[in-house]
């Protein structure tokens, strides 16, 4: 599986905030720049989270981007669905009737249902992983401006 590059850039984006002065939103300009993408891009990444509920962002003089949630509550898998989506990794398509036309429905099903549950397993281990990683334990030194 190939991660999309704007989940990285989330995670980039989300630590950004979290070092940032709480009291000052930061600009999507400035965040762009740093992560040296296009602002239009960028504000999709923005959307997606805030759809997630996972930053606030508000628009104007005074507005930019804030967390929604503390650091130590957003997980790896918070930000992976928000980009990504929550539809399973694998899903049954139908091609395995197709192809092994010759063969008894039991045992297209059971091909089917065991490739399917290897990925199904997979994909639970996965993403079992990335919910115990916060973006807290993702920071390195929430006190210190690293970009």
């Amino acid at each position: 599986m190939k991660l999309k590059n704007s989940v990285e850039q989330a995670i980039c984006l989300l630590i950004m905030i979290a070092h940032s002065d709480e009291k000052t939103p930061l600009k999507s300009y400035n965040i762009s720049k740093s992560l040296g993408v296009s602002d239009s891009y960028l504000k999709k990444i923005i959307r997606q989270l805030v759809v997630a509920g996972l930053i606030t962002s508000e628009a104007g003089k005074k507005g930019g981007v804030s967390l929604k949630k503390s650091p130590d509550k957003i997980t790896l898998l918070d930000i992976f669905e928000a980009i990504e989506g929550k539809e399973p990794f694998a899903r049954a398509t139908g091609l395995v009737e197709r192809v092994f036309l010759n063969e008894l429905k039991e045992v297209k099903e059971q091909k089917q249902a065991m490739i399917l549950e290897a990925f199904n397993q997979a994909e639970k281990s996965y993403k079992e992983k990335l919910k115990k990683i916060t973006l807290q334990m993702a920071m390195v030194d929430r006190n210190k401006k690293t970009y």
